[in-house]
């Protein structure tokens, strides 16, 4: 473990925050994975239920990440049936990806696991602080994702 206890405050923030991040990682995929799922297959569950029947770009950029990946990600989840890919009728270089059966009848378990996380996070924190660390994680991630364009 990266953990120094003894001078916490004297550890690089990059450190910290990455240690953190890995840590919520290991938890979350810890409790997904006896639903049956990978963390990242969850997540693309979790984006579904809000919006089914998606272009398969829009995942991709909601969990910022490549096309590329994303289309790994989709791959094993189409041939393990947690979803459905599909030409788009009006645009058949669009793909679009929807919900099977199969992950319906777990969305409820799936929605609850990262539930849990959160709930396990928040408790961690006051309002106040929750509030901080939300507005600051934005802050960071959006500063990030625009020196990831400049490439």
């Amino acid at each position: 473990m990266d953990w120094n206890e003894e001078n916490p405050n004297e550890m690089p923030l990059a450190q910290l925050l990455a240690n953190a991040c890995r840590l919520a990682t290991w938890r979350l995929r810890t409790y997904i994975e006896r639903i049956g799922i990978h963390s990242g297959q969850g997540r693309v569950l979790v984006h579904l239920h809000g919006q089914d029947n998606v272009p398969q770009w829009r995942i991709a950029e909601a969990m910022n990440t490549s096309p590329a990946a994303i289309t790994s990600i989709l791959k094993r989840m189409e041939r393990d049936g947690w979803i459905i890919r599909a030409r788009d009728p009006n645009d058949q270089r669009t793909v679009r990806i929807r919900m099977s059966d199969k992950a319906r009848a777990l969305e409820e378990n799936v929605q609850g696991t990262f539930m849990q996380i959160e709930e396990e996070i928040s408790a961690i924190y006051t309002q106040e602080e929750r509030q901080q660390l939300r507005h600051l994680l934005v802050k960071l991630s959006k500063r990030l994702s625009k020196d990831d364009e400049k490439g």
